[in-house]
């Protein structure tokens, strides 16, 4: 199997699967917070969350490979202290197409044999480059999945939570 085509095929998929999953929450939810069954996210944060992870720990591992020095920010990864509410949505999800687009430039220069070799990481240990972009494979998968729920099941769980709020209390 070509592992380089077969990642740039899913992370060209799963950019566009996870923004059409923002799209699909209509625009007056994106910023709110959603029904406790469906996580304290909104689905703003949901797009800052993927786009400082890949930016800030993705990218700058999957560079290791290249023998490019890990760089941290002076700040350190801290993602909470870097969101905010005022954030501008197309804006980050235009920062999140860049970001992916970075990876798949990253990507394009492995060699084969790079998939399997083990390096040291920040935030995960040692693992291999595979391992490595299946996680965000993996990941962007999970965070389409939240957010899809949010489309499809936000009223159903608002109504559940307002006819059994003991229940809401229970799940979250």
């Amino acid at each position: 199997m070509d592992l380089t085509q077969w990642f740039t095929d899913q992370l060209n998929s799963s950019t566009a699967g996870f923004i059409w999953s923002v799209e699909q929450v209509p625009s007056e939810r994106r910023l709110l917070k959603p029904p406790k069954l469906l996580g304290e996210w909104s689905t703003a944060r949901h797009v800052f969350h993927m786009l400082y992870y890949e930016q800030n720990a993705v990218v700058p591992s999957m560079k290791i490979w290249l023998d490019e020095e890990f760089i941290l920010d002076k700040g350190g990864y801290n993602e909470d202290a870097a969101w905010s509410d005022d954030k501008d949505l197309e804006s980050m999800l235009a920062d999140f197409r860049r970001v992916r687009a970075e990876q798949l430039e990253v990507i394009a220069r492995f060699k084969e044999q790079q998939w399997h070799e083990t390096r040291p990481t920040y935030f995960w240990g040692e693992v291999t480059l595979l391992w490595l972009v299946s996680k965000t494979f993996q990941h962007t998968a999970e965070h389409i999945n939240d957010v899809m729920r949010m489309a499809l099941f936000w009223e159903a769980y608002e109504r559940r939570e307002k006819e059994h709020p003991q229940d809401a209390d229970d799940q979250a």
